[in-house]
């Protein structure tokens, strides 16, 4: 009876130290990095491996320190994944620390489980900082970058002439046309860069 004792608390005690070696991830995913040295020394609280939560995902962003003045959480973000997919989401997090003039801010998903997301994916972040109802836009393009005043041109019949407009907000898309333009005009938003001293243009 007591060698069975003996044999069972030293069954016991290898099957906890077989438990103990063995690593077990504390929910499902994909194994994305594991340490592959046979026979490597471990220490307690290293990391072994890495697992992919693909049921749910967050983003980590990194700003310019220049516009460390226009975030705070809780701003609204489009992420865009690839050409026809954005998820939207918000500023959940901004790091306090500015590492080489860069802000890391964490986004929280409202579709954080989209099959399209992966782990380390890149994808653009859009925020917005300001936003304004019922204003004047025009697509975004080359003839003009930022806010200020820019000449553009105009298509009046057969013939393109140069304008000044203001230019506000800009989006990820569109800018916002604060004077000089009014609704319906035509514009070229091609880059007329080499046409700039002109005042007028046939168009063909």
């Amino acid at each position: 009876a007591l060698e069975l004792k003996t044999i069972v608390q030293e069954r016991a005690e290898a099957q906890r130290q077989l438990e103990l070696a063995t690593t077990k991830s504390d929910r499902d995913g994909v194994l994305t990095w594991v340490i592959n040295e046979e026979g490597a020394t471990v220490q307690k609280g290293a990391v072994l491996a890495r697992i992919a939560d693909l049921s749910t995902f967050r983003v980590e962003a990194n700003v310019s320190d220049v516009h460390a003045n226009r975030l705070s959480v809780g701003l609204p973000v489009r992420v865009k994944v690839n050409d026809s997919v954005t998820v939207n989401g918000a500023i959940s997090r901004i790091n306090p620390t500015v590492n080489n003039g860069v802000i890391t801010l964490i986004i929280h998903l409202e579709d954080k489980s989209n099959s399209l997301l992966r782990a380390n994916l890149r994808v653009d972040v859009f925020i917005a900082t300001e936003r304004k109802e019922r204003v004047l836009r025009i697509k975004k393009g080359p003839f003009a970058s930022g806010d200020g005043t820019r000449d553009v041109f105009v298509i009046r019949g057969d013939t393109a002439i140069k304008m000044s407009a203001r230019f506000g907000l800009v989006g990820a898309e569109h800018y916002e046309i604060v004077q000089g333009l009014l609704e319906g005009d035509e514009v070229i938003i091609s880059d007329m860069t080499e046409y700039q001293h002109l005042k007028e243009l046939k168009l063909k």
